[in-house]
Parts: C-alpha cells; sequence; structure tokens
C-alpha cells in the first residue's frame, strides 16, 4: 500500500493554497480557477472585422 504524501502547493499565480487538482501551464503549477484564466487568455484571437 502506498502512502499518499501531502505537499502545500501555493497557486504561481494568486498565491493560494491549492487543496485539490493542481495544474501545469506553461511551466507554472496553478489552481483551477487561474488555469481556466491562462488556456482562455492564450486561445487566438479572432478579427470579428472581416
Amino acid at each position: 500500500m502506498e502512502k499518499s504524501v501531502k505537499i502545500n502547493i501555493k497557486c504561481g499565480k494568486c498565491g493560494k493554497p491549492i487543496s485539490g487538482d493542481v495544474y501545469e501551464f506553461r511551466g507554472v503549477e496553478l489552481c483551477e480557477d487561474c488555469y481556466m484564466d491562462e488556456v482562455i487568455a492564450s486561445q487566438p484571437k479572432k478579427c470579428v472585422m472581416k
């Protein structure tokens, strides 16, 4: 039986402690909210003036 070790990880963007899943985006460990913000912000913008 493996022992699970909990390490206190803080979000690299907002600094809040991460209690659930840890996400990594561009080498930075993020909480879920900051991860989603970064993924959305990194999407290419489409020009609506075509």
